[in-house]
């Protein structure tokens, strides 16, 4: 009978590479026909979008939309506001050593600067700079050998080997639109300005080859109501969503990882029963990107040999990325913004938008030091004719302790960090206490090459070889001997060893003991 290896299957999925970089992305904004000439941009801010990423030799290639969103105050006699809510695309590619074709490539991106300037009153010309990182993933189903059949006297030692198998990933795209009512006490919709979307409240379950995932869509509504004073009114509007995310072959022991994102959105004015402009039919496109691994432990051939035959095996390395740790935390801030005197005083405020940042981390015995910044956008009404729409910025330091048993110095982590709540109270005209709550995530990542026998063969050896063994032979353990390297060395079994020697399988090995190795071969 020949040598055969039985084999245990497993899908691996590593890191390739990865890379971050910035880029400038320009763009030239037209003023829609139907609305009037620009004369002064009262706030001007956007999001990201990212769409299809695509890996190549070296390099990922991302494509994505910029939505801008612009209050100004028109050219003429009518000092109302106005807005143009516009969208730009992007392509753009990173440097990423290693990366091939088909491979699969995931990107991030953020604004982390806006400028612009009017060209003239139709044109608005809007520098961004993006930061864009990539990572490149690749994927293989590698078989390690767990047994060899076949082969009189074959000798095998096994170790137990630790393996993040990918299970596989999925997408879902939904319409979590609703038709939203206005307030009771405020004038019905004359014009839109501007909608603030957000996902907060953000959690996921696993069940038996899916994933449940539940979040609540945050709207804040900045408009011009149908009234006398042709008032800026503000509301705010709250959808929960529910989706199951099919994924074979997670269960509870399985790790996944979602992604949350809004692809698009969509606002327009409707009737009510009464034939008022009183309710926001509104179109949300979410995406929702989940990931899964499982941890297994196979038992895998890490060394053999044969009796009465010669067995010869290559080896391969494999390099997997393993996730050590996962910690999370929560940083809690309050500030007390003071609005400097040459901006206009505070007649009510319709938003904060915050934003964190991470300027870097390290990683010590035990702990991983976080230092970042909360930049603070504060969108108001103002108590100024010609300003009626402002923007104060400001900028909240940060310094936050984790603590992570077993890490040490160096080691790299996936930092993800985003605001749970953000509540403000409006203390006078001119300062506003902010109340910021920071969830932050940690992943402890470590990569490791793993060797294993990946393909074995026999061949006979000389009978006369094999009866040069002495019957007996007194052995003294070297540093670094084990009972299996000894007994491999003599071509005998470690029970024969352990029997003759009145020891244990378990039994260590000291430097200089007396080991008595009895021949095998007969």
């Amino acid at each position: 009978m020949s040598l055969e290896t039985v084999k245990e299957s497993a899908k691996i999925s590593y890191v390739i590479g990865e890379d971050s970089t910035q880029t400038i992305v320009e763009h030239d904004i037209i003023v829609p026909d139907v609305n009037p000439d620009v004369a002064r941009i009262l706030l001007l801010d956007g999001e990201v979008s990212v769409g299809d990423s695509e890996a190549s030799q070296d390099r990922v290639y991302v494509d994505g939309s910029l939505r801008y969103k612009i209050l100004y105050i028109p050219d003429g006699d009518e000092q109302s506001v106005k807005s143009i809510n516009t969208s730009s695309d992007f392509s753009y590619s990173v440097d990423v050593a290693n990366a091939r074709s088909g491979m699969k490539a995931k990107a991030r991106c953020e604004i982390e600067h806006i400028d612009y300037k009017i060209l003239n009153g139709r044109k608005i010309n809007v520098k961004t700079i993006l930061k864009i990182s990539a990572k490149v993933m690749d994927e293989v189903d590698q078989e390690f050998i767990s047994d060899i059949r076949g082969v009189e006297g074959v000798q095998v030692l096994k170790d137990k080997l630790d393996i993040y198998c990918y299970l596989g990933e999925n997408n879902v795209v939904f319409n979590a639109g609703e038709d939203l009512e206005i307030p009771v006490g405020k004038p019905p919709i004359k014009e839109i300005l501007r909608n603030d979307v957000k996902i907060v409240g953000k959690d996921s379950r696993i069940d038996d080859d899916k994933i449940i995932v539940k979040g609540d869509i945050n709207i804040l509504t900045l408009y011009i109501g149908d009234d006398e004073e042709r008032s800026i009114q503000f509301m705010e509007h709250e959808i929960p969503f529910a989706q199951f995310i099919d994924l074979p072959g997670v269960g509870e022991r399985s790790e996944c990882e979602v992604d949350y994102s809004i692809k698009n959105i969509s606002f327009i004015p409707a009737e009510d029963s009464d034939g008022e402009l009183r309710v926001l039919k509104s179109e949300i496109v979410v995406s929702l990107d989940a990931r899964a691994t499982d941890k297994r432990t196979l038992e895998v051939i890490s060394d053999a040999y044969g009796l009465r035959s010669r067995i010869d095996y290559d080896r391969q390395l494999l390099r997997i990325n393993k996730v050590v740790s996962r910690e999370k935390s929560q940083v809690s801030l309050k500030e007390v913004v003071t609005i400097d005197g040459t901006s206009p005083d505070i007649s009510e405020v319709f938003n904060v938008l915050c934003k964190p940042n991470l300027f870097e981390y390290n990683c010590k015995n035990g702990y991983v030091d976080l230092q970042g910044a909360v930049k603070s956008s504060i969108l108001y009404v103002a108590n100024n004719t010609e300003q009626p729409v402002f923007s104060y910025n400001s900028e909240l330091p940060f310094n936050h302790r984790i603590e992570v048993n077993g890490i040490k110095p160096g080691a790299k982590c996936d930092v993800d960090m985003e605001v749970e709540h953000c509540n403000y109270s409006m203390l006078s005209s001119n300062e506003v206490e902010i109340r910021i709550v920071i969830n932050i995530n940690v992943k402890i990542l470590d990569s490791m090459d793993i060797s294993f026998i990946s393909d074995v063969n026999e061949s006979p050896v000389e009978e006369r070889s094999l009866k040069n063994y002495p019957s007996i032979t007194i052995y003294f353990a070297q540093p670094g001997d084990n009972l299996w390297k000894i007994a491999k060395k003599y071509c005998t079994t470690v029970e024969d060893i352990c029997k003759i020697n009145e020891i244990s399988q378990d039994d260590s090995v000291e430097v200089g003991q007396q080991i008595i190795v009895p021949r095998k071969i007969s």
